[in-house]
């Protein structure tokens, strides 16, 4: 497999190399489709888990019936959260 990468990543790839974080430019690829594949896993595992337990709240008959208002209500959750948690500004960017 041959890959091309536009100049500003092929110059990245090198100085990693030049600067000992990676014996060659193969090995930095490896590494970051590695990790790339890592992120993916836990992410899949975070939409099962996350899945699994909107599943038992409806076997458990924990649910609300779902409306514009009850979107409007969620949104306004998340930015309340991301706000304290210093993820958002006050105008809702990060």
């Amino acid at each position: 497999m041959n890959i091309n990468f536009p100049p500003v990543d092929e110059g990245y790839i090198k100085a990693k190399v030049a600067d000992g974080f990676y014996s060659n430019a193969t090995e930095l690829v490896r590494d970051a489709v590695r990790r790339l594949r890592e992120q993916d896993d836990r992410e899949y595992a975070n939409l099962v888990a996350a899945l699994e337990v909107g599943e038992q709240a409806v076997r458990e008959g924990r649910t609300k019936v779902y409306t514009s208002g009850r979107a409007q209500e969620i949104a306004r959750e998340i930015i309340d959260q991301a706000e304290r948690e210093g993820g958002l500004s006050a105008d809702g960017r990060s």
